[in-house]
């Protein structure tokens, strides 16, 4: 299982430049905004954006040259194939956790944008739930059809995309009618980090329904 880790995490290498700067570019944003909740919103986009885009090409990878096929013709547990995909997203949304962090803290040492603060751990659990509740329920499905998926995943590459600008316009709006202010007064802490627990329980739940799936999938 861990060699398996290795390949997504040596594979993740070659995700696309663009994106990783349109990422950081969110980053940028969001210390420059003098809006703690904005800014918080922004850092975990910018994780979520990142760790999205890794799995999306990892998979397609896996999916275009036959992985899947190759693998189960050797003597691997299924059970391990799986696992895999499963604690390597969170190794990734981490990961990214930990360069958005590095990220805005050099840039505010080096002064070069002033206003909002660091990546805070609240971004960080906040970019854990969105990513695992959506593989939650999309693994169990991958593992079903693979290639199946493949015209889904081009649609979730586009909104992946467009998903920051259209967020920005909600938040936009949530301003002009005055919303925004009320959300800021809700302990939006304790609920992301309640929602972390239900969310790791649901996804342990995926990763036994996608091991029964796999187990039973004919190549």
């Amino acid at each position: 299982m861990i060699s398996l880790i290795k390949k997504d995490f040596k594979l993740s290498f070659k995700i696309n430049l663009f994106v990783i700067i349109y990422a950081l570019f969110i980053s940028a944003v969001g210390v420059y905004l003098n809006e703690p909740l904005v800014s918080n919103l922004l850092y975990a986009v910018s994780i979520v954006v990142l760790t999205f885009a890794t799995v999306i090409f990892t998979n397609g990878y896996d999916d275009k040259n036959k992985s899947e096929i190759i693998l189960n013709s050797l003597p691997l547990d299924r059970r391990n194939i799986v696992r895999s995909k499963y604690i390597i997203l969170i190794f990734y949304t981490l990961m990214y956790g930990l360069v958005t962090i590095l990220f805005t803290k050099v840039l505010i040492r080096l002064n070069v944008v002033d206003g909002g603060g660091s990546v805070s751990l609240q971004s960080i659990i906040a970019a854990v739930n969105i990513v695992l509740l959506f593989y939650t329920i999309y693994y169990p499905f991958y593992f079903k059809l693979g290639e199946g998926l493949r015209s889904f995943n081009a649609i979730l590459w586009v909104f992946v995309m467009l998903g920051p600008t259209m967020l920005g316009r909600g938040m936009a709006a949530l301003y002009k009618r005055g919303l925004l202010d009320r959300l800021m007064n809700v302990d939006l802490d304790k609920i992301n980090f309640y929602l972390l627990g239900i969310v790791l329980v649901l996804y342990y739940i995926s990763l036994q329904i996608s091991k029964r799936i796999y187990g039973k999938r004919e190549f």
